[in-house]
């Protein structure tokens, strides 16, 4: 059973805080730029070296996707575990933690919330940040649906809560919030360096992030996507486990 007044609790820390709001401008912005960028960078480009000719092909919303992929799997998911590696470290480093423990609050409530917190505000800040992406692409391309595109986003969804997921995770192993945030960009980087090997793309739940622009393109196959829709899932289901495993037995 959810308790849903502490729920209520951690949804409010990042709505009340700037959390929420450097999530949602940083999601928003991006989400705007990659369309934009995709239709003027040939221009960009022309007037930054007048001395060359280049001849580039003509954009289309194909691009638009690729930097939304790309910025929506780098710096925006890079802020958004920085700012949940903070959650149980900081109540940690400020013994708040131990009055909230003694409320009637398990430790699965503690962690479980937190969990479902990140989950919401992740879902809110990519759905605004793809109704904005798809609004721009359709003005700037009079297109942006392709086949695949739901796949792909479930995809994006998933990756981004595993990231989740494991930004927590170093949350509770370290003792300070900055401790939690090297150990999440490492693991970010650990994860993503896996991606180098085609051969496990998809067996990685960090691979949606080169599997999004074969798909985009059509280079991808069903199998291979829906072996990394199991592998991210099976990965969030994982560290989540060991989390709170780890959480209930230490001594805070």
């Amino acid at each position: 059973m959810i308790n849903k007044a502490f729920l209520r609790k951690e949804l409010m820390e990042y709505l009340k805080t700037s959390k929420f709001i450097i999530l949602i401008i940083l999601f928003a912005f991006f989400a705007i730029l990659s369309p934009v960028l995709a239709k003027y960078i040939n221009e960009l480009l022309k007037l930054l070296s007048t001395d060359l000719a280049i001849v580039l092909p003509e954009p289309t919303y194909v691009d638009a996707w690729l930097q939304f992929y790309k910025n929506m799997t780098s710096l925006c998911l890079i802020v958004f575990m920085i700012i949940v590696t903070g959650t149980v470290a900081q109540e940690k480093n400020k013994g708040s933690i131990m009055l909230v423990l003694t409320k009637k609050v398990s430790r699965f409530d503690f962690i479980f919330s937190k969990f479902l917190a990140g989950i919401i505000i992740y879902t809110i800040v990519l759905i605004v940040s793809l109704l904005l992406s798809i609004a721009y692409t359709y003005l700037l391309f009079d297109q942006f649906a392709y086949d695949g595109l739901i796949i792909s986003l479930v995809l994006l969804w998933l990756m981004g809560i595993f990231y989740m997921t494991l930004a927590l995770f170093t949350s509770v192993i370290a003792k300070t919030p900055t401790i939690a945030a090297l150990l999440g960009f490492v693991g970010y980087a650990l994860f993503n360096l896996l991606n180098i090997a085609n051969s496990i793309q998809k067996f990685n739940p960090a691979g949606a992030s080169s599997l999004l622009n074969q798909i985009l393109v059509g280079a991808s196959t069903n199998t291979d996507n829906i072996i990394c829709l199991i592998a991210t899932s099976l990965g969030i289901v994982v560290v989540y486990t060991i989390t709170y495993m780890i959480f209930r037995k230490q001594e805070i």
